[in-house]
């Protein structure tokens, strides 16, 4: 499948900021002990899952190759070679849809296609993990937030930005909510949309307190903008 890149180039601040790579962090100790995978974050974006192997845990033949391409995925993505890991779990996601691992090989999938600038085939795979799984909120969070750096590479701000704003209320009041309400504000300002740059920071206010480090960036950034009075402080 011939794939569509948008040429925007990645700057360092958005790595820094990107919402996936941040949840992704976050998943880290739930997807070890529900799913009995290891996680490791790699240049900042990357997902990368290896499967500890329990005796007896897989019974199927499907299952026992999805786990194989899924395996073989992580050893792909840990020496950097995102073409080999996209062809086994696209393979996995497409042949074994109901995998233990499909949904969670589904976001990778997304997520290296990401790094590859594959903007489109990340944008198709962070919604294909939306629809038909999103059973973790944490990885739904960072499929929320993955479409909203797409569209940000894009530079279609304002749809980003309700993205973010998506990402951030699947887990309101975490840690990785205030990253994406800060990436939510970002995007508004680039918008220049001070209504929803003040709604972003109003709902900072409202879930963090007044003093959070991303509550003062916040309102910093607004005052800088023009959008606050400095008294605001």
């Amino acid at each position: 499948m011939a794939t569509t890149q948008v040429s925007k180039r990645l700057t360092k601040h958005q790595l820094k900021q990107d919402g996936f790579s941040t949840a992704i962090f976050g998943a880290r100790e739930w997807v070890e002990q529900n799913l009995r995978l290891t996680l490791m974050v790699l240049g900042g974006v990357v997902l990368v899952a290896a499967l500890i192997w329990g005796i007896g845990y897989y019974r199927t033949s499907q299952t026992t190759e999805a786990n194989s391409l899924f395996g073989q995925a992580g050893v792909e993505l840990r020496g950097g070679n995102l073409a080999a890991a996209i062809v086994s779990l696209r393979k996995l996601v497409e042949e074994h849809s109901g995998a233990k691992v499909a949904g969670i090989a589904c976001a990778e999938l997304a997520d290296a296609y990401f790094r590859q600038r594959s903007f489109e085939d990340a944008k198709t795979y962070f919604q294909k993990y939306l629809d038909s799984y999103g059973d973790d909120p944490l990885i739904t969070a960072a499929a929320w937030a993955g479409l909203a750096a797409v569209d940000e590479q894009a530079a279609v701000s304002a749809e980003a930005a309700k993205k973010y704003i998506k990402a951030a209320g699947v887990s309101p009041k975490t840690f990785q909510s205030s990253e994406y309400l800060r990436a939510a504000l970002r995007c508004a300002i680039e918008a220049r949309d001070s209504t929803m740059a003040t709604r972003v920071y109003k709902n900072l206010e409202s879930d963090f307190s007044r003093n959070d480090q991303s509550v003062r960036m916040a309102r910093q950034t607004l005052i800088e903008h023009g959008y606050l009075q400095p008294q605001a402080n």
